[in-house]
């Protein structure tokens, strides 16, 4: 069941992931036709696409790292994406930081997106803080918050056309309710996990305390 767990979010973030470099033909399309003018400004498109293929990079990169066998095995390769990813994650939080304050939806969608892509960068932050620190337990779990947050570009994609379809929500009501359900249940969750089970990845990187980041 953990196996189909992570295949399960590893096919999810691919598909996300990939998503967002569709955006590279730079039409207005997707969340960008809500945005009328302001999608025709040079410095919003370029926060907008930081935002996205930072965001998506992340996806990627970060999946991997859930599987043991990878980690352990393949130490150098999990190194170099987890570098691939903080840097991702800290282009697209930065970015996103900047495209919050015009976000569709109002006052209640700015402040739910500021939120996510803060949290977002202070957990990336101290995921890197920790281990350049050995301190592997530390880094293990802010990595898993780091990841819940980065994963919101997947629930937001799976919840906006539930309240549409299913709850019958306009865009607008929808796009400030997930401006907030998009992130936070996932942090609950993965900070649930961590403190029921704060040993299950002990052996995560066995060798990692004995040599250079």
């Amino acid at each position: 069941m953990k196996n189909i767990g992570r295949i399960v979010m590893v096919v999810l973030s691919l598909s996300i992931g990939a998503y967002a470099f569709t955006f590279l033909d730079f039409k207005i399309k997707s969340i960008l036709q809500t945005k009328g003018e302001l999608a025709q400004v040079l410095l919003y498109q370029i926060g907008f696409y930081s935002h996205v293929i930072g965001g998506g990079i992340a996806l990627m990169t970060g999946a991997f790292q859930f599987f043991p066998k990878f980690r352990q095995k393949r130490i150098t390769w999990h190194r170099f994406l987890g570098r691939i990813y903080v840097i991702a994650c800290a282009w697209g939080g930065i970015s996103g930081l900047g495209i919050a304050l015009y976000a569709t939806g109002g006052p209640l969608a700015k402040v739910g997106f500021t939120g996510l892509a803060l949290l977002w960068l202070y957990t990336t932050t101290m995921a890197y803080t920790t281990i350049k620190q050995r301190n592997v337990e530390a880094h293990r779990e802010w990595m898993l918050r780091s990841y819940a947050l980065t994963f919101a570009a997947v629930t937001l994609r799976l919840q906006l056309p539930f309240y549409m379809s299913v709850l019958a929500m306009d865009f607008y009501t929808a796009y400030r309710m997930v401006s907030w359900s998009c992130w936070v249940p996932n942090l609950l969750l993965i900070e649930w996990f961590i403190q029921r089970q704060p040993k299950v990845f002990t052996n995560w990187i066995p060798s990692i305390q004995n040599s250079k980041c």
